[in-house]
């Protein structure tokens, strides 16, 4: 497994320093050690105080993780005194792995992460051991003396920190202020490639400069070059970002492993609907209860927000006897309808997840009760604005129900003009629904 070794601050927040490293280290599959160089006791809204590590510290640490385990890249973070650079960059200089230098000279919150005295000593000894240089614009401006206004100053800038002595520039666009962020890198043959993204409708976010280094150090560490490695890191940070968490009360933290949990919800959402389907179409019988515009059977995440957070079968499930058949496969976004009902749902109960429909009939209205607790709406008294808003009509009625009874696991509805009428079955995934259409199957002569 590769190996890479932040050096930097701790941030008691756990949203930027090298908590923010591991946890980006360990998203992108690489084996991830520390050299603590300050502790900064911060939250989203401050940092309230800076201890420094001491010296002889900061090199047995160093020095027991190259003497064990030898990185395979390095990120140098936080620095904070001319006595902290001076330690680092004796033990780094003769490295012989990438080394990536995230400049932080201040927290997004305003407060100085680097002694003013120490940023003169910092560009002379830290920029040239360094393969890369990640600064926003901000610290751009700071090391290379040059005011950013646009693009032509940013290309300025990088040249002027590159001159200083650092291999490649990348000047992040994050506080550009722009629709779309750019960010510029200027490599050591001279070539400028940019990379773009739409900008994220959210204010700054906490950790976002801390994970993009650790994730270029990452790649680097792979094995990847230079300009991949800062692609693949941009757009990991990008994803992190729209995936910030709020917790404090100050900025959102950007969540660096919020790409991982979300593909691994993703993949358990499937799997876990299609065994369901599968079982469905084992289960004799069913083919009774399926209504004449077919079933459809969802599955959603947690914290959906729409059909695309909703897994169904696309095609719907039809009738096959007194069994049933899926049409197609399991996939997010196969039924607008279904995640209409189970999102509006989760709205008021948001543990239930799962739903199927089956076709209306008196008698099975009368099982469901018998079993369940049953809701209704009337459609006839849906509001014409509702109506024609596309998808509306289901996410309207399984609120009006629940409203009538929170407590509802059935909906039912008599339908309208070119409406069927319809049964909806809810539970907490898609095994409750089974153990549910089982019962009813059951009840239902």
């Amino acid at each position: 497994m590769k190996v890479a070794l932040s050096v930097a601050g701790s941030d008691s927040g756990a949203a930027a320093g090298v908590q923010a490293d591991l946890k980006t280290f360990s998203a992108l599959g690489v084996y991830g050690c520390i050299a603590i160089t300050a502790i900064t006791a911060q939250n989203t809204r401050k940092v309230s105080g800076v201890f420094e590590v001491p010296v002889d510290a900061i090199k047995a640490q160093v020095r027991a993780v190259m003497s064990d385990s030898p990185p395979d890249a390095i990120k140098v973070g936080m620095v904070y005194s001319i006595e902290i650079i001076e330690a680092v960059t004796g033990m780094l200089a003769g490295a012989k792995v990438p080394i990536v230098l995230d400049p932080i000279l201040a927290a997004g919150t305003g407060y100085g992460l680097m002694q003013k005295n120490a940023l003169e000593h910092f560009i002379k000894k830290v920029l040239p051991i360094c393969t890369l240089v990640t600064p926003n614009r901000m610290e751009a401006e700071k090391l290379s003396g040059v005011k950013i206004r646009d693009d032509g100053d940013v290309i300025r800038a990088a040249k002027r920190i590159r001159s200083l002595g650092a291999q490649n520039v990348i000047v992040k666009g994050g506080h550009a202020g722009k629709n779309v962020v750019t960010d510029i890198l200027l490599e050591k043959s001279d070539k400028l490639i940019r990379m773009s993204n739409p900008r994220i409708n959210i204010k700054e976010t906490h950790g976002s400069g801390c994970n993009f280094s650790a994730a270029a150090t990452a790649y680097l560490a792979r094995g990847f070059d230079v300009a991949e490695a800062c692609d693949r890191a941009n757009e990991y940070v990008h994803n992190a970002i729209k995936g910030a968490v709020t917790f404090g009360r100050g900025l959102p933290v950007t969540n660096p492993l919020s790409s991982i949990y979300r593909d691994a919800q993703r993949y358990a959402t499937l799997v876990e609907l299609q065994q369901a389907v599968d079982r469905l179409e084992a289960l004799q019988g069913f083919g009774r209860l399926i209504p004449e515009t077919a079933t459809n059977f969802a599955y959603a995440v947690l914290d959906a927000e729409g059909p695309t957070d909703v897994a169904a079968v696309r095609g719907r499930i039809v009738k096959a006897g007194d069994a049933s058949v899926p049409v197609s496969r399991v996939e997010f976004g196969a039924s607008r309808h279904m995640a209409s009902a189970v999102v509006a749902f989760m709205k008021v109960k948001p543990a239930t997840r799962s739903v199927i429909n089956i076709r209306y009939e008196s008698k099975l209205v009368e099982v469901c009760r018998s079993l369940f607790s049953v809701s209704s709406y009337d459609r006839s008294k849906e509001p014409i604005g509702t109506r024609r808003k596309e998808d509306s009509s289901v996410s309207w009625g399984t609120s009006v129900a629940l409203a009538k009874n929170p407590a509802a696991d059935v909906i039912y509805h008599k339908g309208a003009i070119g409406k069927e009428p319809m049964i909806t079955v809810f539970g907490k995934n898609p095994g409750d629904v089974l153990l549910k259409i089982e019962k009813i199957l059951k009840a239902y002569r």
